[in-house]
């Protein structure tokens, strides 16, 4: 049974929730309830993604936040002996003659500035490395060797059974229906099982984050976007140090996943409003058919499961992340645009400093904030996304 009153409720168990619930009882605060829709903890969308982390992007901020969100992964693991393990593989971005390659370059050495060594890579380089892919239109590409994989469940996991030993408590398949505000910034969380009293609200929802601002009167500029995956039978030439692999005009990308392919094909953005999680038999077929021409071997191989998800998508591909001025006590974690896990640990970790202190400590979030839209400060769309 929910409890009638908290003094933080955060909306959404995913990787966002979980690592915000946990730095938040790091620093003492003690009566937490963490709210997941979903009749499992761990997220919606973080048990749905493919579980990479990157140093490379080409806006400076998601270069930063990625700087601290490893440091803070090893540090967490350090700590707590978490079974979770980083796979530094690497990603190798493909360019065709379709990219804008001045900009890649640009990135790149933004990139080494900020201490990443992102190599840049031309053709013959990119075939001696990947022999097995066709790759005859490529013509250049980025590479960074600690980019890597890591296991969601591991992760998130490991945050909410750490932020459990510190008093947070976590309610599934609780569903919020409508949120009332009152005088002195109290507040009431209506939901399917009861109602919840509290002071702060963390909308951790993810794809849901708009409607959950809608609760509040406040409208939050991110949209729900479709994309999906499938996994392969075994392939016997694919190493756990395989790089994970993008052809960014394409949107297409491969890496291994256990003893088998993982690859994902970018969909149009096209807010899927009615979140339908059926996998898209068409775009399944084109899917095969350009994975099929990069790795000609696959057409060897058999789907063993496939799932479909959501990218929470904001204008310019960063997220919303700090509070919401116009509703005292309510905050906002979310719009990551398809990279939000690998920056989970070290957003949690500053929305919980913005709380505690006011104001962040490890880095400046000005460009994350939600005004940003209304005052036409938009951050430049990244570029290296998939």
């Amino acid at each position: 049974m929910i409890p009638d009153a908290a003094q933080i409720i955060i909306i959404g168990a995913g990787a966002m929730g979980a690592s915000t619930a946990y730095y938040l009882a790091q620093k003492g605060y003690s009566n937490i309830v963490v709210l997941e829709k979903e009749n499992y903890l761990g997220g919606h969308t973080t048990s749905r993604c493919a579980g990479g982390f990157r140093y490379q992007f080409s806006n400076e901020i998601n270069v930063q936040l990625s700087k601290l969100n490893i440091q803070e992964l090893e540090l967490f693991k350090r700590e707590h002996k978490c079974k979770y393990e980083l796979n530094k593989c690497g990603y190798l971005f493909l360019l065709t003659k379709d990219d804008n390659i001045d900009k890649f370059k640009s990135s790149v050495k933004m990139q080494n500035k900020l201490g990443i060594d992102t190599k840049w890579l031309e053709s013959d380089d990119i075939r001696k490395m990947i022999p097995m892919m066709n790759t005859d239109d490529v013509v250049s590409g980025t590479f960074y060797e600690g980019d890597g994989l890591v296991d969601p469940s591991d992760v998130v996991n490991a945050y909410i059974e750490e932020s459990k030993k510190l008093g947070v408590k976590y309610f599934n398949d609780v569903k919020v229906t409508s949120i009332e505000l009152y005088k002195d910034s109290a507040k009431r969380v209506i939901t399917n099982k009861g109602s919840i009293n509290c002071s702060i609200i963390v909308n951790a929802a993810g794809p849901w984050a708009s409607e959950i601002g809608k609760m509040v009167g406040v409208y939050i500029p991110i949209k729900p976007v479709k994309q999906q995956l499938f996994f392969t039978s075994k392939v016997s030439w694919m190493s756990k140090k395989f790089p994970v692999v993008i052809f960014q005009n394409e949107g297409l990308g491969f890496h291994r996943e256990g003893n088998g392919i993982l690859t994902g094909l970018n969909k149009p953005q096209e807010e899927s409003i009615n979140y339908n999680l059926d996998v898209d038999e068409e775009w399944k077929i084109r899917h095969c058919e350009k994975a099929i021409k990069r790795i000609p071997t696959m057409e060897n191989l058999s789907i063993v499961s496939e799932w479909a998800g959501f990218y929470e998508v904001t204008e310019d591909d960063l997220p919303i992340l700090g509070r919401i001025p116009q509703v005292e006590g309510f905050y906002c974690i979310a719009g990551f645009s398809g990279h939000g896990f690998m920056h989970s640990s070290i957003c949690g970790k500053l929305l919980s400093e913005e709380i505690i202190y006011g104001t962040t400590r490890s880095l400046d979030i000005t460009s994350l904030r939600i005004n940003r839209f209304d005052e036409s400060q938009c951050n430049m769309p990244e570029y290296y996304k998939i």
